[in-house]
C-alpha cells in the first residue's frame, strides 16, 4: 500500500489526465503531454491492440501525442473513476487500476472517413493472407456498425491500468492500457 501523500499525488495526476480528456483542448496538448515520461520507452495500449507495433499499440512521445489528439477529436466522452482508482506504489514506481466509461457522442460521423481509411489499410496489408485481412476488416466494420447502432449517449464500460514513474519530484505516466470487455 502506498502512503497517503503518494496516493494523493498520483490521484491528482489521474485527475489531470481526466481533465485533459474532458477539455480536449488541442492547443494545450503539449502541456498535457507533460503528464507522461518524456522518453520513447513510454507506451499507450489502446482497446484494439493485439500485437506490439501494430494497430492501437503506441510507443514513444510522438505516437502517443498523435493518438491522444485523435481521441480528443474523434472519440466520445471519457469518464474515469478517479476517486475509485486503486493506487499502489513502491519507491519511484506506482501502478493504478480503475474503471470508466466512454459515452458515445455524435463524433462517429466525423470519424467515419477515418474508419473507412483504416479498413482500406487493413485490406491492403500484404503481410497477412486474404482470409486474415477479410476477417480483420469484417470484425472492425461490424464493431463500428455496432457502435453506430447503439447511438449517441450509449456508455461503453472500460478498464484502465497504468504505470507511473517518479521523475525528480513529479509522477508521470509511463504505460497506460485501456481495455473494454468483449461484446
Amino acid at each position: 500500500m502506498a502512503d497517503t501523500i503518494v496516493v494523493k499525488e498520483i490521484r491528482s495526476i489521474l485527475q489531470q489526465f481526466q481533465n485533459g480528456y474532458i477539455e480536449r483542448d488541442i492547443e494545450r496538448l503539449d502541456e498535457f503531454m507533460s503528464l507522461f515520461v518524456q522518453d520513447d520507452d513510454i507506451e499507450l495500449i489502446g482497446i484494439g491492440a493485439t500485437e506490439r507495433g501494430e494497430s492501437e499499440w503506441f510507443e514513444g512521445v510522438d505516437s502517443i501525442k498523435e493518438i491522444i489528439q485523435s481521441d480528443w477529436e474523434y472519440w466520445g466522452d471519457v469518464e474515469i473513476d478517479v476517486a475509485g482508482a486503486r493506487i499502489r506504489a513502491k519507491g519511484d514506481v506506482a501502478w493504478v487500476t480503475t474503471t470508466g466509461s466512454l459515452q458515445q457522442t455524435d463524433t462517429f460521423d466525423k470519424a467515419l472517413p477515418q474508419y473507412l481509411d483504416q479498413m482500406k489499410m487493413m485490406l491492403e496489408d500484404e503481410s497477412k493472407d486474404a482470409d486474415e485481412r477479410l476477417v480483420e476488416v469484417s470484425h472492425f466494420g461490424v464493431r463500428r456498425l455496432r457502435e453506430r447502432l447503439k447511438g449517441v449517449g450509449y456508455r461503453w464500460p472500460f478498464v484502465i491500468s497504468a504505470v507511473l514513474a517518479k521523475e525528480d519530484t513529479q509522477w508521470r505516466f509511463h504505460t497506460i492500457h485501456w481495455s473494454m470487455p468483449v461484446d
